[in-house]
């Protein structure tokens, strides 16, 4: 699994140690941002937010995002310290989910989950640093493992946050939240930077030429699709669904726990699906699992079914985003991979955004299941990408 030497020159069990070190500062870092997700719509429209604000207050998390991803790659690649982007990102995390808690209405709701999308926007710098423990030819390998540990703590703390606001009320998932970024923090101190040099061309150059590959390109926009989907779904609407049909809050636990526990399972089956199949076949399988789950929500009228369809959204959900994430980072050199993920994840940061903003006026003005037919399609032209020559001829 390890090489005698690793990247960043130190020995084989001192990156048995800090990679399982850092393991747990991701575990933590997505859990303080997701703990409270299943309730958050719903806690929204609780205390005066309508559909459209509803919307507006979950692709707040978006924005940040997509201002900031790009310069933070740029800067995570021109810098030889960078352990305290990390640590910035978990404060954000907690400083956000704390004035959630705190927010008496809806504009001081949408400007704390403003907040906490600057620490999200660090999750660039994560996967960069993360991959480089690993050798050269484990990249893929160590993309996959850290999304099976973001999914696995998005399956667990969802589900906790169901039962926290079902025990305690909406408030304390957030306080809960704040206390994890916290956890996350005290894990990361004792944590050893791997090295990776820093990038010698100017930032300019740099950012042009790896801002032209074109598979990078072709991939983000693939991102926009598909994360448009997902957060007008399984975190924006899906939610407000379920409890239209009589979900209660440990319900909504539930349903996001099946969904990001698919997600995380499907996450390792990416490396093995690949050499098998090809890029073009993984894309496409995992576009029309979630895309089918979408189109079938608004046909379902029964919790426990809308519970069981989100398996199916869920493994569909983990292998379009870790086969994505790791074609965006396929066609550039070592030294330049923060500056490809900063752009696949600020561009597909649209997506994230449009989602829940777009879809808030539509269910507002035409209904919640149009919402779930526009998901969908955007899923299917996903599908249809997957065959395109860039990414068809791309190795396995």
């Amino acid at each position: 699994m390890f090489s005698r030497k690793s990247v960043s020159g130190i020995s084989q069990s001192s990156d048995r140690k800090y990679i399982i070190l850092f393991s747990i500062v991701t575990f933590f870092f997505w859990a303080s941002l997701y703990l409270y997700m299943p309730i958050l719509p719903v806690y929204a429209q609780s205390i005066g937010a309508s559909l459209t604000m509803v919307g507006a207050i979950v692709s707040a998390y978006a924005i940040p995002q997509m201002l900031f991803r790009i310069p933070v790659g740029m800067l995570f690649d021109a810098i030889s310290r960078r352990k305290f982007l990390i640590a910035g990102g978990l404060l954000m995390n907690s400083l956000g989910a704390l004035g959630m808690g705190l927010a008496p209405g809806a504009l001081l709701l949408f400007l704390a989950r403003g907040v906490t999308g600057i620490g999200a926007a660090m999750w660039v710098t994560f996967t960069v640093y993360f991959a480089a423990y690993y050798p050269m030819e484990g990249m893929k390998k160590a993309i996959g493992i850290i999304n099976f540990i973001q999914g696995a703590a998005l399956v667990i703390t969802t589900y906790c946050g169901g039962i926290i606001a079902e025990a305690g009320g909406y408030k304390y998932t957030f306080f809960g939240a704040a206390l994890l970024g916290v956890v996350a923090m005290a894990a990361l101190l004792p944590t050893r930077e791997p090295t990776i040099r820093p990038v010698k061309q100017s930032a300019r150059q740099s950012f042009l030429f790896v801002a032209g590959c074109p598979l990078l390109l072709v991939v983000s926009f693939m991102g926009v699709l598909a994360q448009f989907a997902n957060w007008a779904g399984l975190f924006g609407f899906i939610p407000v669904y379920g409890a239209q049909i009589g979900a209660s809050s440990a319900d909504l636990g539930i349903i996001t726990m099946l969904a990001l526990g698919a997600s995380a399972v499907a996450a390792l089956t990416v490396i093995p699906l690949v050499k098998r199949r090809g890029n073009s076949f993984t894309i496409m399988l995992g576009a029309v699992l979630m895309g089918s789950a979408i189109a079938i929500t608004p046909l379902l009228h029964q919790v426990s079914l809308l519970q069981g369809l989100m398996v199916i959204y869920g493994l569909g959900r983990g292998i379009l985003g870790t086969i994505l994430m790791s074609l965006s980072i396929q066609a550039v050199d070592p030294q330049q991979r923060a500056t490809a993920m900063g752009i696949y994840q600020a561009v597909y940061a649209v997506g994230m955004f449009l989602g829940p903003f777009v879809s808030g006026s539509l269910a507002d003005n035409f209904g919640i299941a149009t919402v779930f037919y526009l998901s969908a399609f955007f899923c299917l032209v996903v599908a249809g990408m997957a065959y395109l020559p860039i990414i068809f001829r791309q190795s396995a």
